[in-house]
């Protein structure tokens, strides 16, 4: 027989998890916060449980309308049945920098309505956040049919360093792959920026992915 449980009872099976977690009760109160919750909130357990949760996260949508509200429509959502997408939602940081967070919630439902909890999983994908950012702001100032008028044909080794590049790999990397100097793996990227008329290999490497380069 399958032993029930009650929905607090559930929540140490998060207090290792890597992904901050926290839970709420029906008036929208933190109830559980995790180490890594406060990691990413820059607030500790005492200091969060008790309050409401939207007074914590002030979360945004990506548009800029406000997320977070005593009444969010996506927790309700949630309580009604209707699931809901895993979101990202913006916040300021403790830095005062904006912080991006991936949200995904889980209903932990009990036999008592009352005692129902709302547990919210988050991880901080500023990082990504702000590179898809910086992605897209080169392509607005890239005239991507000009840079390929004018651009002349990259060599074999060029196109592997750009390829390599466009994997992340670093210089030295590069180098270590292909058997060369390092010296020469920047004459190489130095080469492909000239021909691709752009200044920097973040650059390079989204135009030459839009125009299927590389």
């Amino acid at each position: 027989m399958v032993t029930q449980h009650e929905p607090a009872d559930l929540l140490e099976a998060f207090s290792r998890a890597s992904d901050g977690v926290f839970a709420i009760d029906r008036h929208m109160r933190v109830v559980y916060w995790n180490d890594a919750a406060a990691r990413i909130f820059g607030v500790d357990a005492g200091a969060a449980l008790g309050r409401r949760c939207d007074e914590i996260v002030a979360g945004y949508e990506t548009s800029g309308a406000v997320l977070c509200a005593p009444d969010c429509r996506i927790v309700g959502c949630s309580r009604r049945g209707h699931a809901a997408d895993t979101y990202d939602l913006r916040r300021i940081g403790t830095d005062g920098k904006p912080q991006w967070l991936n949200v995904s919630i889980v209903v932990l439902r009990a036999r008592r309505r009352a005692s129902t909890l709302t547990v919210h999983l988050l991880r901080d994908v500023t990082a990504r956040r702000r590179i898809e950012q910086r992605a897209a702001d080169v392509l607005s100032r890239l005239d991507v049919a000009d840079a390929v008028r004018s651009r002349q044909p990259l060599t074999r080794r060029e196109a592997e360093v750009l390829r390599m590049l466009a994997c992340g790999a670093s210089n030295k990397t590069i180098a270590d792959a292909l058997g060369i100097s390092a010296t020469t793996v920047r004459n190489h990227i130095e080469h492909v920026l000239a021909k691709l008329g752009v200044h920097s290999k973040l650059e390079a490497v989204v135009l030459a992915a839009r125009e299927g380069v590389i």
